[in-house]
């Protein structure tokens, strides 16, 4: 099962609500990982690739609308498979190409949504994964 979870997001949280959530998931997620967010400057397509580029391993997603789609009981039963695992949140652009062709890419959902909820949101399903495999209630 995951230990360690680093979040890698271009541009910062601008939305109180959004980073009260954040805050809560994190909150609740340290009794079963530890979780890193390191945020990037919104810097524009090629300077934000090159930087993430340097950054992906065999342990690494981009978040991509055209990723592999997962159900809540199959992303709790892909956080057991890795002792570490990185995601990638891009800016509003996404992510270049050629990056998408280098790394593994999973969608939270065929529709778009903003950089600050996609994060909100991934932070949520890596909780209820973790409930999940603990088989807690917070799934239903």
């Amino acid at each position: 099962m995951v230990k360690k979870i680093k979040i890698f997001c271009i541009g910062k949280i601008k939305e109180n609500y959004i980073k009260e959530g954040i805050t809560e998931f994190l909150k609740r997620l340290k009794k079963f990982c530890d979780v890193e967010i390191v945020e990037f400057k919104d810097e524009g397509l090629n300077k934000e690739s090159l930087k993430v580029s340097k950054l992906i391993d065999n342990n690494s997603f981009l978040l991509d609308p055209d990723g592999k789609e997962f159900d809540s009981v199959n992303f709790a039963s892909e956080l057991k498979k890795y002792d570490n695992l990185n995601f990638f949140i891009g800016g509003h652009d996404g992510f270049d190409n050629k990056l998408k062709q280098d790394c593994d890419l999973i969608s939270l959902s065929k529709m778009t949504f903003t950089h600050e909820m996609a994060r909100l949101f991934l932070i949520e399903q890596i909780y209820r994964g973790f409930m999940i495999n603990n088989n807690r209630k917070y799934h239903r």
